[in-house]
């Protein structure tokens, strides 16, 4: 059934003024809100019980301006702006348009559905009963959350619906744009150092890191709070009084959530694109730069569990003065794992290991240090085996580092050979063994030393310098196998130790007796 209806005006209410307000904006506020009261009482058509006046189509469309007037300024004035300081894939600019007319239409459909006030619930339910106290507090925060006093009520709109899309797409353009201005800026870096000869290391980013868990969280935060949801608390926390409890609500769930996710995403910024740029222009070396990352990573972590914490609702003084006898027992039960942190934190400063180094520990096990982690330290040894060290042992133990200044370090082979034998051949021989090595440094050059006039043979040394750390056992056995060449070639003799045995029988101990 479809009415037509004659204008029908009636007197409104005269609208109050703030007498705070200066007297003009309370004229326009008045003549706005008496016009608007006017049209809503000029109904335009009614289907079905569904009607429409003036004020709604003026609401409509004067949203409808507004949003097309913000469409071609995003449109035509801000995107050739963004395109003109970037070089924006095609793609992506195609992207980016669909993003803004989808979320301008969006956001007209919302007004459309609010105005005319079709917005439906599509869910609406009780999600438990509140004492008057809890009711107050949540109304007080979020006056659609508790209605009606039944209750904390879960209600999903079609606004809702679309206001959840619309963020998504969003959000998820403003990480396409925020990832293409970071690949263009390494890429503007890397033109840059190209021209002045230098190059830039690693790869190419795409994305950044933990930018997406933040919006993703957002939204979700979003719509807890739109819907209610926020405010239910699946359990409580004891806090200790009695009689009282802490109400853990997904709301502050979700808050702990996105601290724990804000800290990742300010330290991953702060490593990756702050200090890269200043390690490579100051040159710090591999270890220096996995020291300070560390380091920041321990105190940002630090702090993020604090604020992780609090935004769950706990009160830290409350809870560390309430677990005080059990961190002390905890802390006398975990003193060694307390002791190799600490050693780890004081590595990082001293520096006294670093990452890189070759080791070799009080069991004569040789390895490089690929990582020094908080309470470990990851060793690779000769045999390409992984082994875990506690910190406190690269402390508290006598620990060899073969790494140094020029990486280069001494090493001895030593030989004997039968008394009699020319010493300075041997010499000689010696030191073209070790200098004919490829992996023998020629500066500083091998020496030979005689060490001790033995037993049974002349006991030489020959000294040499090398930068193979890892594999210095190769080296040492490639001479000994040179040598041994060498002194069979020229007739030397490498003695070994000879016995003689007398037996003496008892018929003949008595016969000489």
């Amino acid at each position: 059934m479809f009415i037509c209806n004659t204008c029908r005006y009636i007197n409104p209410p005269q609208a109050q003024s703030n007498p705070k307000d200066s007297l003009f904006s309370t004229y326009i506020r008045t003549s706005v809100q008496l016009s608007m009261e006017q049209l809503s009482n000029i109904d335009l058509f009614t289907i079905d019980g569904f009607s429409m006046n003036l004020a709604q189509l003026v609401t409509i469309v004067l949203s409808a301006i507004v949003l097309s007037f913000i469409y071609w300024l995003i449109e035509y004035k801000l995107f050739p702006w963004y395109y003109g300081m970037d070089s924006t894939l095609g793609v992506n600019r195609g992207r980016m348009r669909k993003a803004l007319r989808f979320t301008v239409l969006g956001f007209f459909v919302i007004s459309v559905l609010r105005v005319l006030k079709l917005d439906y619930e599509i869910i609406k339910t009780v999600l438990e009963e509140l004492s008057p106290e809890r009711q107050k507090e949540i109304e007080m925060a979020n006056r659609g959350a508790a209605n009606d006093g039944s209750g904390l009520m879960f209600t999903v709109r079609i606004s809702h619906l679309v206001e959840v899309l619309i963020a998504y797409i969003v959000f998820n353009v403003l990480d396409l744009v925020l990832g293409e201005i970071v690949t263009q800026r390494f890429h503007r870096k890397q033109e840059a150092a190209r021209a002045s000869g230098a190059t830039i290391a690693g790869g190419t980013p795409q994305k950044i890191k933990w930018l997406r868990p933040v919006l993703i969280t957002l939204i979700v935060i979003f719509f807890a709070n739109q819907t209610g949801l926020a405010y239910y608390h699946p359990f409580n926390v004891p806090t200790g009084a009695e009689g009282k409890v802490m109400n853990f609500t997904i709301g502050k769930m979700l808050n702990a959530v996105l601290v724990f996710f804000l800290v990742n995403l300010c330290l991953s910024f702060l490593i990756t694109f702050l200090l890269k740029g200043y390690y490579q222009r100051s040159k710090i070396d591999v270890g220096s730069q996995f020291a300070i990352n560390r380091l920041l990573t321990y105190f940002a972590y630090l702090i993020g569990v604090l604020l992780v914490i609090q935004a769950a609702g706990f009160n830290l003084i409350g809870i560390w003065t309430g677990a005080a006898a059990l961190l002390v027992g905890i802390g006398i039960g975990l003193q060694q794992t307390f002791n190799d942190l600490i050693c780890g934190v004081i590595m990082l400063f001293e520096r006294s290991v670093k990452v890189g180094d070759v080791i070799e520990l009080a069991g004569h096990e040789v390895g490089t240090v690929r990582k020094i982690g908080t309470r470990t330290s990851v060793l690779e040894t000769r045999d390409d085996i992984i082994i875990y060290v506690p910190n406190s042992k690269l402390i508290g133990d006598n620990v060899t580092n073969w790494s140094q200044v020029e990486r280069k370090a001494r090493f001895h082979v030593q030989v004997g050979v039968a008394y009699g034998s020319d010493t300075a051949l041997v010499k000689e021989i010696l030191i073209k063994a070790a200098k004919d090595h490829k992996r023998v440094l020629d500066s500083p050059p091998p020496i030979v030393r005689l060490l001790n006039f033995g037993d049974s043979a002349l006991d030489f040394e020959v000294l040499f310098w090398s930068r193979d750390l890892m594999r210095i056992e190769d080296t040492k056995s490639d001479i000994r196998l040179a040598i041994d060449a060498a002194f069979r070639a020229r007739g030397i003799e490498v003695p070994f130790p000879q016995r003689d045995l007398w037996v003496r029988s008892k018929e003949a101990g008595e016969g000489q007796g």
